[in-house]
């Protein structure tokens, strides 16, 4: 009896023990939850405070590619890129960031705004100082003509490929249905805005004739008005050795041969 009572005791105790040691390490791994007691942040306050910025930045930076999203973490970059490595444009980059993140009741955050200010102000000196010793590039007039027809020209591009697209949707969903929409003639400017008289809607089945090319054609277009049906476009297509059906240009001169016999 006395022998079992001893060992109840002991188990007893056993469990208290490993109570203890839990409750020990849970209330440790919550100490050690927060930013500052992290390793990496650790290691980057230490070469801080023993003034080696760069390698404090370098473990600061290792500690934010795990935690991008911790405050504290870009409040130490802010402030050493500040104090210490003397770059105002990312100190200004990790305070917005601290800024976007903390908490909107944080009490440090009128006065981590405050030191924005200071970083902007620091900023546009060290630009505007820059700009007055010939540090920044000047863009002359004709700098700027070259890039503004560079522009227009790359706009003339996408709307020749935008029209290419068109004519090619076109082509296909006519080669689906055997029907096309008769084209809209473009408007005759030499003549005062007059509409240019369209072609002839025949079969042609003499020596072959030719067609200019308008806006909205397609090869299936032009093979219906020719040959009444659009399913023949390949006709234009080999007689006038075009590969694609988009590569059709306004004004381009075609061949329209007589329609093959079946």
């Amino acid at each position: 009896m006395m022998r079992a009572r001893g060992q109840m005791v002991s188990y007893g105790g056993a469990v208290l023990i490993a109570v203890a040691v839990f409750l020990l390490t849970a209330l440790t791994g919550c100490a050690d939850s927060s930013p500052r007691n992290n390793p990496l942040m650790k290691k980057g306050d230490r070469y801080r405070e023993e003034g080696n910025p760069e390698l404090a930045e370098r473990f600061y930076r290792r500690f934010l590619e795990k935690h991008p999203e911790s405050p504290a973490g870009h409040l130490a970059l802010a402030t050493l890129c500040d104090e210490s490595l003397g770059n105002p444009a990312r100190a200004l980059y990790h305070y917005n960031e601290y800024l976007r993140l903390a908490p909107e009741d944080d009490p440090e955050r009128g006065t981590i705004m405050g030191y924005r200010e200071l970083v902007r102000a620091k900023l546009r000196n060290e630009l505007n100082a820059l700009a007055a010793a010939g540090g920044l590039p000047r863009v002359t007039d004709e700098a700027s003509a070259a890039e503004i027809r560079r522009l227009k020209d790359q706009v003339e591009m996408l709307k020749r490929y935008i029209l290419a697209q068109q004519q090619r949707i076109a082509a296909l969903s006519e080669a689906r249905t055997g029907a096309a929409a008769p084209p809209v003639p473009p408007r005759n400017e030499e003549s005062g805005g007059g509409n240019v008289a369209q072609p002839e809607e025949r079969r042609s089945r003499g020596g072959g004739q030719y067609y200019t090319v308008r806006a909205g054609d397609t090869p299936a277009r032009i093979a219906q008005k020719f040959y009444g049906s659009s399913q023949k476009y390949r006709i234009i297509m080999e007689a006038n050795q075009l590969r694609d059906a988009t590569a059709l240009r306004v004004g381009q001169v075609l061949r329209i041969p007589a329609e093959r016999e079946p």
